[in-house]
C-alpha cells in the first residue's frame, strides 16, 4: 500500500497568498496551572527562563527527566488571574501533568487539562485581520508574541513568525462560530504546511529518544544556559558546552517519494533518518530529516533507500 503524505492543495496555497485559512490543532492540549510560587517552581523544572515570560510574550520550553530525556514540549503564556496556560502535545498531556505534580511537594500547585479550551491555527496574508473575529489585537513583533481579550480565556500567539501566523487559544464554541464563515482546512493540510515550513513537533519528528538539543531546541529558543539549575540541566549543559550536539533536524527536499516513514537517509551507508514528509502545492516533496551535522555541512550526496535524492535546505529553526 502506497504511503499517503500530508498534501497542501493549490486552492489552499492560493488562500494563503491572498487571504487566510483556519484549522483546528487537536493534536495539542491546553493545560492551566496556578498557585503560590508557581513561577519559581517552574523555573526549576523547565529548560527556558521563566523570567522571559510576560503578558505580551510567550515562551517555548521542554520538561525533562533528571537524565535529560524529554517528557514533553511546551509553549507557555500568561493567562488571567495569575494563571499560566501551557500548551503541550495531547499525546503527552497526562504525562506532563503527572510529572509537574510529582516534584511539587512544598508548593501550592494546581494543574490540569482544560477540556473547554481548544487551539486553532490561522495562517495567510490576512491572518492578522482574522484576529478581529476573535476580538483580539495583533500581537507585537517576534515569535510567540501574545495578545489577549480582557477577562476572557481568548489569546493569540504568533506562530510562526515568518510567514506570520497565529495560534488562537479559546473555547471550541468560539472557534466554531468563527470558522463557519471562513475558509477552513483539514488538519492534514495544516500538518503539510508545518512540515513544508520545517517546524518539527514533539511526538512526530522527535520524542524522548532524542535529546531536545538534537531536536533544535536552541534554534527554537527553548533553552537558557544561564538561568541556573533545573531538572535535566546537567546533561543539557554538558552537551552544549562540550560539543555533544552531533545531530540535528533539517528541512530537506526529496526528488521522489519515500516508501515509508520514518526511513533511512544514506550516503554509502545509513547515516540519518527522514522523520516526516509532505507534498506542497506544486507537487514537490519536502520533509524533516534527522542528520549528522558533519554530513549536513559536507558535500556528501544523500538519498533514500529507493534512490530518491535528498537535498538539505536548512536546519529547522523558528
Amino acid at each position: 500500500m502506497a504511503l499517503i503524505l500530508p498534501t497542501l492543495n493549490p486552492a489552499t496555497a492560493d488562500h494563503l497568498l491572498h487571504d487566510a485559512v483556519i484549522s483546528l490543532r487537536s493534536r495539542w492540549s491546553v493545560l492551566k496551572a496556578s498557585g503560590s510560587g508557581l513561577r519559581e517552581y517552574l523555573q526549576g523544572q523547565i529548560t527556558q527562563d521563566m523570567n522571559r515570560l510576560t503578558a505580551a510574550q510567550g515562551m517555548h520550553s521542554c520538561i525533562l527527566t533528571p537524565q535529560g530525556k524529554a517528557i514533553s514540549e511546551l509553549y507557555i503564556l500568561e493567562g488571567h488571574h495569575d494563571e499560566l496556560l501551557i500548551l503541550t502535545p495531547a499525546s503527552h498531556a497526562e504525562a506532563t501533568v503527572a510529572r509537574l505534580r510529582q516534584f511539587a511537594l512544598g508548593h501550592t500547585l494546581r494543574i490540569g487539562m482544560v477540556e473547554t479550551l481548544a487551539i486553532c491555527s490561522i495562517q495567510g496574508a490576512s491572518a492578522a485581520q482574522l484576529l478581529g473575529d476573535f476580538e483580539l489585537d495583533e500581537p507585537g513583533q517576534g515569535w510567540l508574541a501574545c495578545s489577549r481579550k480582557q477577562g476572557e480565556d481568548c489569546f493569540a500567539l504568533a506562530m510562526p513568525e515568518n510567514p506570520r501566523g497565529y495560534w488562537i487559544i479559546c473555547t471550541r464554541a468560539r472557534i466554531d462560530a468563527v470558522t463557519d464563515n471562513r475558509q477552513q482546512v483539514s488538519e492534514n493540510e495544516t500538518e503539510a504546511m508545518r512540515i513544508i515550513r520545517g517546524r518539527p513537533d514533539f511526538g512526530v519528528e522527535w520524542d524522548e529518544r532524542t535529546h531536545p538539543l538534537n531536536a533544535n531546541l536552541i534554534e527554537f529558543d527553548g533553552v537558557s544556559f544561564d538561568k541556573g539549575c533545573y531538572v535535566g540541566q546537567e546533561v543539557t549543559s554538558r552537551m552544549h558546552w562540550r560539543g555533544g550536539i552531533k545531530k540535528k533536524l533539517y528541512r530537506v527536499a526529496i526528488a521522489g517519494r519515500p516508501e515509508s516513514l520514518p526511513c533511512p537517509v544514506q550516503t554509502t551507508a545509513n547515516i540519518g533518518e527522514l522523520r516526516s514528509a509532505a507534498i506542497d502545492h506544486e507537487n514537490n516533496c519536502v520533509g524533516i530529516a534527522y542528520l549528522p551535522i558533519a554530513v549536513a555541512e559536507s558535500d556528501a550526496a544523500l538519498s533514500l533507500e529507493n534512490g530518491a535524492q535528498v537535498e538539505i535546505l536548512e536546519a529547522c529553526h523558528a
